[in-house]
């Protein structure tokens, strides 16, 4: 060890010296108080030795000072005296001191206290060395979460949680949150929300569900449907997390302006209907397994849809909120949250449901991450933009050449696969059309609908006017789309140009037996309030120029992509 002997007899101080030398140990001596400080600054000895009694500073002021400098590390002192005191002993502890060994000493019994202090300050220094990687461990942790949940807060566009639809709460079991809550809307400005159950909780269960985000807000940004979604984030999960990892989630389509929601539910609570009152009117009891577990050709993409109502709320929640506990282990069960939410204004549902798991979980910590989203029926934005005839930034379009491409689809196909975005994917290639993807895709999609439900399923939609006819209606739908086996639909889109700018021709043409389309848009240049016909009526409010054959089992529509006046729209 380093020792900082002080002593004020020479004599004393040099036979001192020599004996702690033999002992194998480095001996700095002083003969005064003042020295001694000095040198215990610059050579941060590992124990101080010293007298009592000394000229200008004694040892006890000695000892308190070394005692201050060292703080808050231990740093031991010894007293070395030819008093045998008790009185000298108990202050020499009092002060801080480790020990009193009273003059002449044995050499053994000086190296075995000498020894003991020896392990002592081992063990310090492997205590402070653990310290300081606890210390480097920590501060690389809270870089990493640091880094980590800046990547999530990105990763999730938490801005597009300000739809005015929605309505949230997220309490995280720990830091991060296992529970993911995203929403978007389609270019047909149909909202997508998403309730995702990570495993676990914490960072890692917050990594589980990031292989899910991209594509969510990818394919509902180009207008594809919730089972696509779904089908793609099981593929995500499989790709990206280990075997024994897997995401519960929630997929909800909600047409405010078709009046019904579609919900794919993969292992969460079943997602509740809430009527005017706060009443749970119906539960989507379709539940398949959580994403990630089975392989691409087992995954089953089938969705339940309700007919959602002007006052109605659709919540979806995690399995945290009925699995919270009150102090006593009770869990906190449906039947709370139902009536929890019964008989509240919906603007305050959210709040009373909230304070209700608070209220009975107490002081009890979450074992689970918890949340709880609704989406508001009276809270729709804008169905299109239709105002669009530059870039965007007032910049003129470019210039494209003439291209025409097509698809035609059988029955089994039209089952299968979602065309709308496949097409308004192959267009957005081109620049020259590019800026009118959101009118694009409604047009598309009103008409492609409309061949399939009014052309190849044969439905009425005047079924909507009984007071359940929009349930009537969604269910028979799905019937019919199951057992579909024949027809096909025929898709066109043609860019070309005339009197100056470019234009888009888009065709659609069905093997049903069409529909007396005279009665159905009778007054020109307006969306019918009726449950039908709004969909053509809204198709021919965005075009330039709208036909149906005599028939009306194909529709043209013609979409300006440049500026000019109306009646400079080429005949169909």
């Amino acid at each position: 060890m380093k020792i900082l002997l002080v002593e004020d007899n020479p004599d004393d101080l040099l036979f001192a010296k020599h004996a702690l030398g033999k002992l194998g140990h480095m001996v700095i001596g002083v003969d005064n108080g003042a020295s001694a400080l000095e040198k215990f600054d610059s050579e941060r000895p590992d124990l101080v030795i010293t007298d009592i009694y000394m000229p200008g500073m004694d040892g006890f002021t000695l000892t308190r000072a070394v005692q201050q400098r060292a703080a808050p590390r231990w740093q031991p002192v010894l007293f070395l005296s030819g008093y045998r005191d008790d009185e000298l002993q108990v202050k020499a502890l009092q002060v801080g001191a480790d020990g009193y060994v009273v003059k002449p000493v044995s050499a053994e019994l000086l190296d075995a206290r000498l020894k003991v202090i020896e392990r002592l300050l081992i063990m310090q220094r492997q205590a402070e060395e653990r310290a300081r990687e606890l210390e480097s461990y920590y501060a690389a942790e809270e870089e990493e979460k640091r880094v980590a949940e800046h990547l999530i807060r990105r990763l999730v566009n938490a801005d597009k949680l300000n739809d005015p639809a929605i309505d949230y709460w997220i309490s995280p079991a720990a830091l991060f949150s296992g529970d993911l809550i995203a929403a978007a809307r389609t270019p047909a400005h149909v909202l997508h929300v998403l309730l995702a159950d990570g495993t676990g909780h914490g960072l890692s269960a917050s990594i589980n569900v990031l292989p899910i985000i991209a594509p969510f807000y990818r394919m509902t940004e180009k207008g594809f449907g919730i089972d696509a979604i779904a089908r793609e984030m099981n593929q995500k999960v499989r790709q990206f997390l280990p075997e024994d990892r897997f995401v519960a989630a929630t997929l909800a389509a909600i047409d405010f302006r078709e009046g019904y929601v579609r919900v794919w539910n993969g292992g969460n609570p079943e997602p509740i209907l809430l009527g005017p009152t706060g009443r749970a009117e119906h539960m989507f009891g379709l539940r398949h397994t959580p994403l990630g577990i089975l392989e691409d050709d087992e995954f089953e993409t089938l969705t339940e849809t309700h007919a959602f109502g002007h006052d109605a709320q659709l919540a979806l929640y995690s399995d945290g909120v009925i699995e919270a506990e009150s102090p006593g282990g009770e869990m906190f069960g449906f039947e709370r949250l139902a009536a929890a939410m019964d008989g509240a204004a919906p603007e305050e549902r959210l709040k009373q449901a909230v304070a209700a798991v608070v209220a009975h979980m107490g002081t009890r910590a979450a074992h689970d991450d918890i949340s709880l989203l609704v989406v508001n029926s009276r809270s729709d934005a804008p169905v299109a933009d239709t105002t669009a005839g530059d870039g965007g930034n007032g910049e003129p379009i470019p210039e494209p050449g003439n291209w025409k491409f097509g698809l035609r689809l059988g029955a089994m196909e039209v089952r299968k696969v979602d065309v709308v975005p496949l097409l308004l994917g192959l267009v957005n290639q081109f620049d020259g059309a590019r800026h009118r993807s959101g009118e694009l895709f409604v047009i598309l999609s009103e008409l492609f609908n409309n061949a399939l439900d009014h052309g190849l399923l044969r439905l009425d939609s005047r079924r909507k006017l009984d007071p359940d006819g929009m349930e009537v209606y969604l269910n028979q739908r799905e019937e019919r789309l199951q057992a579909l086996n024949e027809g096909e639909i025929e898709l066109e889109i043609e860019l070309f140009p005339h009197a100056g700018r470019n234009w888009l021709r888009i065709v659609c043409r069905d093997t049903g037996p069409g529909f007396d389309h005279a009665r159905v848009l009778g007054v020109p240049s307006q969306v019918s309030e009726l449950p039908f016909g709004r969909g053509l009526a809204l198709v021919r409010s965005l075009a330039s120029s709208f036909e149906l054959n005599d028939t009306g089992n194909a529709v043209t529509a013609i979409l300006s992509l440049g500026h000019g006046r109306d009646d400079e729209s080429p005949v169909i």
